[in-house]
């Protein structure tokens, strides 16, 4: 795979921007990317200034860029421009630094009447260097990060989250187109499979609850890293693992566990940020409940987390019961609990695509 440095140029050690940053950074690793993080304020201020290439510290930054495949750079908007200490790095670079590379810019700001900053004030540069291509950039409004300062999690707005979503997929898929290791695709409808979840088709799921988990909660605990439930919960007899194809790529799914005798719990629903607003998870709740009753379960249970609104406000409108407090602060309950009776007739959802049916590796 692709070694891809990230650069960060935030003066700040607590930043909007250095949080937007992890967000691509685990999107970036899960894909089985080797990563390396630059970060400018911990660099020789002298040096930087003097743009001496000879200091340990700069040479080793200029080297790490020069041998990455890819770079993606990040910076805070003041006065319409990106930071003093990108400019510095920039200034210091060989003109040809990034030469043959995939870049992808990033910004923040407060204000969208900086969202220009990417394209007038950024671009130019990283072109000027070389880049072999400088893909679509994004320019993210403040208003849009929230940052929970105790653990270090982020929680993006919707949109933000879909726009840095389809920038850094871009940007991966450019750099794959490069390095000759995109298969094409030729299915045309959406397909829904019953997996194992160590198939390979579940893999997208399960790398990118990784980052949203990871980013939103900050620290990695095992929740983060969905280890806190063995795969083999969701094999058969106990357990299914849903998923939705789209030409070939993961769109969506979901899985459910044993709970108890009569109970399934529900995990892992997900849809791909591209394709939300589509009726696609209440398309995956609807399949999960025809599989529980399938399984013989009379009833359903799920928890979601505390920073998850689109979650809490999908349960709410699929019938399913809060077992908490709605009016209650979010982060106060901690887990939020639902539950559902289920029917004994079929679940039936008026399809928004054609969808196919079929087991896929699982009994």
């Amino acid at each position: 795979m692709a070694t891809i440095v990230t650069i960060s140029s935030s003066p700040s050690a607590s930043s909007r921007t250095d949080a937007v940053l992890g967000h691509i950074e685990r999107r970036l690793a899960v894909r089985g990317h080797e990563v390396r993080r630059i970060v400018l304020r911990d660099l020789p201020a002298g040096a930087l200034v003097r743009a001496d290439t000879s200091d340990p510290r700069i040479a080793d930054v200029v080297a790490q860029i020069e041998a990455s495949d890819a770079v993606v750079v990040t910076t805070p908007v003041y006065k319409a421009a990106y930071t003093g200490l990108l400019k510095l790095l920039l200034d210091l670079l060989p003109q040809y630094a990034l030469r043959g590379k995939t870049v992808l810019p990033v910004a923040t700001g407060g204000s969208n009447a900086h969202v220009l900053a990417v394209d007038y004030a950024l671009r130019p540069v990283l072109v000027s260097l070389g880049a072999e291509h400088v893909t679509q950039g994004w320019f993210v409004i403040a208003s849009d990060i929230t940052v929970y300062p105790t653990d270090g999690g982020v929680l993006l707005a919707e949109g933000a989250a879909r726009a840095l979503h389809q920038v850094t997929e871009s940007f991966l898929s450019h750099l794959a187109r490069h390095r000759s290791d995109v298969l094409p695709v030729d299915e045309d409808d959406d397909v829904v499979l019953r997996v194992s979840p160590h198939d390979d088709v579940a893999a997208p799921l399960l790398d990118d609850l990784v980052v949203e988990y990871g980013t939103r909660y900050g620290l990695d605990t095992p929740h983060t890293q969905l280890t806190e439930v063995p795969l083999a919960d969701f094999e058969g007899p106990d357990g299914a693992f849903i998923v939705v194809l789209r030409g070939g790529q993961t769109i969506a799914g979901g899985a459910i566990r044993r709970l108890d005798a009569e109970t399934a719990e529900v995990k892992r629903v997900w849809t791909n940020a591209q394709y939300r607003r589509q009726g696609l998870a209440r398309r995956v709740l609807a399949e999960l409940e025809r599989a529980a009753t399938s399984l013989g379960y009379r009833r359903i249970h799920l928890t979601t987390g505390p920073r998850q609104p689109e979650a809490r406000a999908l349960y709410l409108a699929a019938g399913y019961l809060p077992a908490f407090d709605l009016h209650a602060d979010p982060e106060a309950v901690g887990p939020h609990a639902f539950d559902k009776e289920l029917s004994r007739s079929p679940v039936t959802l008026a399809p928004a695509h054609v969808v196919r049916y079929a087991d896929w590796g699982a009994a």
